[in-house]
């Protein structure tokens, strides 16, 4: 990605740089940044990462060492992989598996209660409000499957 000395500047304009993490001041989703390049959106902190000269393997993500995910302090920044990113979301409570997820219609003990009562032919999916798919794949736990 190259960027012009204008983009440049438009960048590090909304970037407060705090003695620690620098911060993003522009437009979030999910706590993460978001910054336009020719009419494509890119998380602010994987802008910074190639501005500050770094590549980004194929594969791999740029992952938050400080945990703070409007941060765009090159040095607070690592690549890893998808897998290394997911365990760190869920060792620090940040995953948005299951109810944390804000599509979510069922609750963790809505899940348990359904693979509790599937064996006794009830109609599940009518008495939660979701499709039989949905059912289905919570029994056979091809969803919910930390549960």
């Amino acid at each position: 990605m190259e960027l012009t000395e204008k983009q440049k500047r438009n960048f590090w304009k909304k970037v407060d740089k705090t003695e620690s993490c620098w911060l993003w001041t522009g437009g979030c989703c999910n706590g993460y940044g978001l910054f336009g390049i020719e009419g494509k959106i890119y998380r602010s902190h994987r802008v910074s990462w190639l501005l500050a000269g770094n590549s980004i393997p194929d594969g791999h993500v740029i992952r938050h060492k400080c945990r703070s995910r409007n941060c765009c302090n090159p040095e607070h920044l690592e690549t890893g992989t998808r897998a290394e990113n997911n365990a760190d979301m869920i060792r620090d409570g940040t995953s948005t598996k299951g109810e944390k997820n804000h599509t979510a219609k069922l609750t963790s003990a809505q899940i348990l209660d359904i693979r509790a009562r599937a064996e006794r032919n009830v109609d599940l999916a009518k008495e939660f409000g979701v499709g039989q798919m949905t059912i289905s794949h919570i029994i056979l736990r091809r969803r919910w499957k930390h549960i």
